[in-house]
């Protein structure tokens, strides 16, 4: 599909771009018809345009006319779908020339019948529709997802062509578009060897499935009711929690700065003050070095929870994959004392040597502050093995 809508784009790209007889060469007659249509009724098509427009709309009428003969000598009830295409193209293509007939080319006027084709259109949709009806209540019976898929667009079709002509059409509709649909549990699986509280599984499992939705997949983190299939399973499996123990570490580093420390007078070889172009005594800056020492304790704690995502299908039933997942929760904290002078302190010493040590948090805050991460790694994985689920 991606490489379709791509194609597209480069087409309608080509055909802005593109002159006429190139596009012409090209056999893009309806992007001929709207460039010329368009330099006609802003007064500055000249006779080679009016030709060029003349020509391409009688090509275009050809072409889309032999296409139709073919389809209805064929005989094939899915031809009607194009056939429809073909006559809706050809009543648009005729709406666009007379906003402009009759053409005035080298002192003739060219002017072409007008030709109904609302009763075309209407038995081409007709027939049409009826085609898709039947197909999607065939496809229906072989009772599996990519079947009930392709009659849910089937009924889509019939719906924009001929909806009133079929009552049923709604329900045939909700019931191609439950069956053809996966349905996904999500579900929490907790063999942590430490009791957690219930609010952290609780934010791990509260999974927001909304950017993880389909048009074919649903994904649910409790399960609808009893009388709902589920296609696949993916359980969170939590099974480590890994304390990495306190620590803390003392370091020394130390700050210099030169600062100007008074001044005093240049003097000439007699010993006589030196004085400038003004008649101004000359002053020489002195300056002196300052010296802090920084003792910086550096305090340091990790917890990681592991585990790992069980992808499982009913039908038929077997493990998909397995997934890993973690979190880690972090705790650090910069604390000093400065020894010596502090006017050499930068900015970021000052953040330290104001600090205290404060103390460690217990295994179970870290744990819970693990559960938000986990969350979002949960929801990423899941996002990035979307392929997994069909």
């Amino acid at each position: 599909m991606k490489k379709l809508s791509c194609l597209i784009v480069a087409m309608i790209l080509l055909a802005s771009c593109s002159s006429p007889e190139k596009l012409m060469q090209k056999g893009y007659y309806d992007s001929v018809i709207d460039k010329e249509v368009k330099k006609v009724l802003k007064g500055k098509a000249k006779d080679e345009d009016k030709e060029l427009l003349d020509k391409a709309f009688k090509l275009a009428n050809d072409q889309d006319l032999s296409r139709i003969d073919f389809l209805m000598e064929e005989g094939r009830p899915e031809n009607w779908d194009e056939v429809y295409h073909r006559y809706s193209a050809m009543n648009n293509r005729q709406t666009k020339m007379q906003r402009v007939l009759p053409l005035t080319i080298r002192g003739k006027q060219v002017n072409y019948p007008y030709v109904d084709y609302n009763a075309l259109i209407v038995e081409a949709k007709t027939n049409a529709a009826k085609h898709f009806y039947t197909k999607g209540k065939s496809l229906m019976q072989l009772n599996t997802k990519d079947a009930c898929r392709e009659a849910f667009y089937s009924f889509m079709k019939v719906k924009n062509y001929r909806a009133s002509d079929y009552p049923d059409l709604d329900k045939l509709l909700a019931d191609a578009e439950y069956m053809g649909m996966s349905r996904v549990l999500v579900e929490l699986d907790a063999r942590m060897p430490v009791k957690l509280p219930a609010s952290f599984y609780n934010e791990v499992h509260s999974i927001n499935t909304t950017g993880l939705n389909g048009n074919w997949v649903e994904y649910h983190l409790a399960p609808l009711d009893r009388d709902t299939y589920y296609d696949y399973y993916i359980t969170i499996v939590l099974n480590q929690m890994l304390v990495e123990p306190p620590t803390m570490k003392n370091e020394e580093y130390m700050r210099r700065k030169r600062v100007q420390d008074g001044f005093e007078y240049a003097l000439d070889s007699r010993g006589n003050v030196m004085k400038d172009s003004l008649g101004n005594d000359i002053k020489i800056p002195k300056y002196k070095e300052l010296v802090c020492t920084v003792i910086q304790t550096y305090q340091h704690k990790a917890i990681t929870i592991k585990g790992e995502l069980q992808y499982v299908s009913t039908n038929p039933e077997r493990l998909i994959q397995k997934i890993p997942i973690a979190a880690t929760s972090v705790f650090e904290h910069k604390s000093g004392k400065a020894v010596g002078d502090r006017d050499a302190l930068e900015r970021e010493d000052w953040a330290i040597i104001n600090s205290d040590e404060v103390p460690f948090p217990d295994d179970m805050q870290m744990a819970r502050d693990c559960a938000p991460i986990l969350n979002a790694a949960i929801t990423d994985a899941i996002r990035n093995n979307r392929n997994l689920i069909h």
